[in-house]
């Protein structure tokens, strides 16, 4: 006879396939600008019933519409009968069924071209190239409204011979043409990446988070430096959090000739991987000055941190995540700020002292050069107003994501003096964070800004209620 606890596993794991929701992605060589997605809810869902596609996503601070690169909705009933499908023309919504009807599934196509050719931030948008395609998450994955902390199935076909890799389940990929992999709910789903083809390169990096290095480059790319340097800070990340809430980390590094109009400079984190879109000429070799290897392995560091900050502790805004708008945020000084912080932090411990330092001071001189420069306005901003502003503009109008950043960070570098000062170098800010990573994982969801002095505090016996009260206060008085 099972144990009772043995018997609670398996009604539980029946109860989560039960109510899962399967999703395909089917790619087809034959028409390589679309890819056709279908869901299927393990029962039928009552009509009618929205289904929505994201315009925003997690750390994006903007608004994309995706919307507008799908078309093709069908949806069908149990008995395979087609049923209407409405657009709604104010908002990625497409209404399924009429009341009475019931939902069994539906289709659609993502015009990944279009996407491309209208989303001109690299690391915004899915490709597709002769012999290789990358699909971000959200860009392709809608849900039905209701359904979104349901677990999910996904299946990937792919054309014969070309291998598949999901960041859901990263492995060394086979030329099976196929992939599947599960989902704990919409968000891991949409904030993970399928890529598949040919000409992308697959490496595995063993560590204490074991690395895949997803690599397509369009010219000379050398492989080995870019996982040396990736490896090194994902060691260095993961040293200075303490723990490996991650089962791997996969960087997913394109190095693309520039199109016209088209932005290369940023990169976008995720739950367990990085999307790394830059321009080809970017592309280093052992031979670069080290500055510029430095430069990398930072932009590396910096987004794995967000693995951890705010993926795992965040404040009020960040999730549950709103797909449809770009959620109001109050605390991205947090998220971008001591994120940016803690990678110039895991970034130093690896070096010798001195040369640490000096790296420390340089990131810090950068920064106060920031808000030295800021407009006015920019400067007369309390700093929940700034984050506010930056919800929505942060690459878009960048004078707000390097101002929020940046007095982010730099209210960071107080904190930890201060802390490092009082308790003679026994406790850091690092202290403080890796509570607050246990009070997120012990207490899910976000915190309030006004309860962050206090359990810092509690990590390290110092006060730093008054750094946090200068900051965010505007630099200038209006």
């Amino acid at each position: 006879m099972l144990a009772r606890s043995a018997v609670l596993f398996l009604l539980l794991v029946r109860i989560a396939q039960a109510d899962a929701i399967d999703y395909r992605v089917h790619y087809a060589a034959t028409t390589p600008e679309l890819v056709t997605v279908a869901l299927r809810p393990a029962a039928p869902l009552i009509a009618p019933l929205p289904l929505i596609m994201p315009r925003t996503y997690p750390g994006g601070y903007a608004q994309i519409p995706y919307d507008d690169f799908v078309s093709q909705v069908v949806a069908k009933g149990a008995d395979g009968k087609l049923l209407a499908v409405v657009r709604d023309p104010d908002g990625p919504r497409w209404m399924l069924g009429q009341a009475g009807d019931a939902v069994a599934s539906v289709e659609y196509t993502v015009d990944i071209a279009r996407m491309e050719g209208a989303v001109q931030d690299a690391v915004a948008t899915s490709k597709h190239r002769s012999g290789y395609l990358a699909l971000l998450g959200y860009s392709i994955f809608a849900y039905l409204e209701g359904g979104e902390d349901r677990p999910i199935h996904l299946q990937i076909d792919a054309p014969p011979g070309w291998p598949v890799l999901s960041t859901l389940a990263p492995k060394l990929p086979s030329p099976l043409g196929a992939s599947a992999a599960t989902a704990l709910d919409f968000y891991e789903l949409a904030d993970s990446q399928i890529l598949m083809g040919p000409d992308f390169k697959v490496t595995k990096l063993d560590g204490a988070i074991p690395l895949f290095m997803a690599i397509y480059s369009e010219g000379e790319v050398d492989a080995v430096l870019e996982g040396h340097l990736a490896r090194e800070a994902l060691d260095r990340v993961q040293s200075y959090f303490g723990d490996t809430p991650i089962p791997q980390y996969t960087v997913q590094l394109e190095l693309l000739r520039p199109q016209p109009a088209h932005h290369y400079g940023f990169s976008q984190e995720h739950i367990e991987s990085g999307t790394f879109s830059l321009s080809l000429d970017a592309a280093l070799t052992a031979r670069s000055p080290a500055r510029d290897l430095e430069r990398l392995q930072f932009n590396y560091a910096h987004h794995m941190a967000h693995s951890w900050i705010p993926k795992r502790a965040y404040g009020v805004g960040y999730r549950p995540f709103s797909w449809e708008m770009a959620p109001v945020i109050d605390t991205i000084w947090f998220n971008e700020g001591f994120g940016r912080y803690a990678a110039i932090q895991a970034m130093a411990s690896g070096m010798a002292p001195e040369q640490g330092q000096a790296f420390r001071d340089s990131q810090l001189r950068t920064l106060k050069h920031v808000i030295d420069a800021a407009p006015p306005f920019i400067r007369r901003m309390p700093l929940d107003v700034l984050s506010r502003e930056a919800s929505f503009l942060y690459s878009a109008d960048f004078r707000t994501g390097r101002n929020v950043f940046a007095r982010g960070a730099l209210m960071a570098a107080e904190m930890d003096d201060r802390i490092q000062a009082q308790t003679q170098g026994k406790k850091s800010l690092r202290d403080a964070l890796r509570w607050l990573l246990g009070w997120s994982a012990q207490h899910p969801g976000p915190f309030a800004t006004k309860d962050l002095a206090g359990y810092f505090a509690t990590a390290t016996g110092v006060d730093v209620a008054d750094i946090l009260a200068h900051w965010q206060r505007p630099l200038d008085s209006p």
